[in-house]
């Protein structure tokens, strides 16, 4: 083999030996997976009797309604559909915020470096996690059937999910922050309080803003699944429109729907990345 560097040649056991190749261990257990994957999806199939060839040989049925039940789109009652897309907005914002405050005070007792209290700590903890782990649709139904439609319902299952994310995410940026401060301040005889307000916060503030802005993402799309069940907002305007097979319509608000999300994803990802640098 020739050198590059046209100084004579290069031998086989040499290149290979610069060339960082995959040991056989990462191959073995890389194709152990790949079986074990499968035999999962064969299984996963055969027990929902979901059949994929017949899925994709559907295609053609499915396509056909697309085109000439939801194309075009309906240029009308462009009132309503604005008023239902800021109605979405409005409940994805006002439930971030309100999540953000109730889990900074969660945060503040979950965090062992402010709250020195193991049982307090582990309590809080569980609680963020049952609230995250219990999907935000079922607390809609939950409150749907307490309270009744509206978007006051959309709020309340949006602030339960969201508070449980951002109370464990703001713990682990406050327990990071902490691990690198904490130490050095309190031998020097610094005060909690100044502590936190004078390292801590501003160290977390960044993490902080960047998670808020993903949780307006997250909020946005689940309202509009929301607003299906009943919670107000655009999904419960498409849901009507479905109902009443106005598909022209419902296939505007969709288009609505899309464009406000794309929207809101590289308006959030800019910010983030302004904050970060």
């Amino acid at each position: 083999m020739t050198n590059p560097r046209g100084t004579g040649t290069v031998k086989e056991g040499e290149t290979a030996g610069k060339l960082r190749l995959a040991s056989r261990e990462s191959l073995r257990t890389s194709v152990v997976f790949l079986i074990v994957l499968l035999l999962l999806f064969g299984l996963s199939t055969g027990f929902t009797r979901f059949n994929p060839i017949a899925a994709l040989l559907s295609q053609r049925e499915f396509w056909n309604f697309i085109l000439s039940d939801f194309v075009p789109p309906s240029a009308g009652r462009l009132g309503a559909l604005f008023r239902a897309v800021m109605q979405t907005m409005y409940m994805a914002l006002a439930a971030t915020g309100l999540s953000t405050v109730l889990a900074l005070f969660l945060s503040f007792l979950g965090t062992a470096a402010i709250t020195r209290s193991v049982l307090i700590n582990s309590a809080v903890r569980a609680f963020a996690s049952i609230l995250r782990n219990i999907p935000t649709l079922v607390w809609a139904f939950i409150l749907v059937a307490a309270f009744g439609i509206g978007t006051v319902v959309g709020i309340l299952s949006l602030i339960i999910g969201t508070t449980g994310y951002l109370a464990r995410f703001f713990i682990e940026i406050l327990d990071e922050v902490a691990e690198e401060t904490m130490e050095p301040l309190l031998a020097a005889g610094a005060s909690m309080p100044s502590i936190i307000t004078q390292a801590l916060l501003p160290g977390a503030v960044p993490g902080f803003i960047a998670w808020i802005l993903y949780c307006v993402e997250l909020n946005l799309r689940a309202s509009t699944i929301l607003g299906m069940v009943g919670a107000g907002g655009i999904g419960l305007l498409l849901m009507g429109y479905i109902k009443q097979f106005n598909y022209a319509a419902a296939s505007t608000a969709i288009l609505a729907v899309a464009v406000i999300i794309i929207g809101v994803n590289l308006l959030t990802a800019y910010l983030r990345k302004l904050i970060m640098c």
